[in-house]
């Protein structure tokens, strides 16, 4: 399982800081922080793009589809593993 917590402002659609990443039996976290630190940029870049698209609020559901879509994509190209991927947006 892959955690994905990032904390968004509801007026630009930027991250507050950057997202934190909580991994359960998918990777030795130890082992594989240039992997989390690239899903960390694949976060950010996904939540602002998706929240600059001309939305007047943030659809927290489509950003949460994409995010999940994209990380999911990411991390079985570099592991050949499927983790569970729940991303959590918290709106500020």
């Amino acid at each position: 399982i892959v955690v994905l917590v990032a904390t968004v402002d509801m007026r630009t659609g930027k991250l507050m800081k950057s997202p934190d990443i909580i991994a359960r039996g998918f990777v030795y976290v130890r082992e594989s922080q240039d992997l989390l630190n690239q899903a960390r940029l694949i976060v950010k870049k996904t939540v602002e793009d998706a929240c600059n698209k001309g939305m007047k609020t943030v659809n927290f559901e489509y950003v949460k589809e994409d995010v999940r879509d994209e990380v999911g994509k990411f991390l079985f190209q570099e592991t050949q593993k499927q983790p569970m991927v729940i991303p959590v947006l918290l709106g500020i």
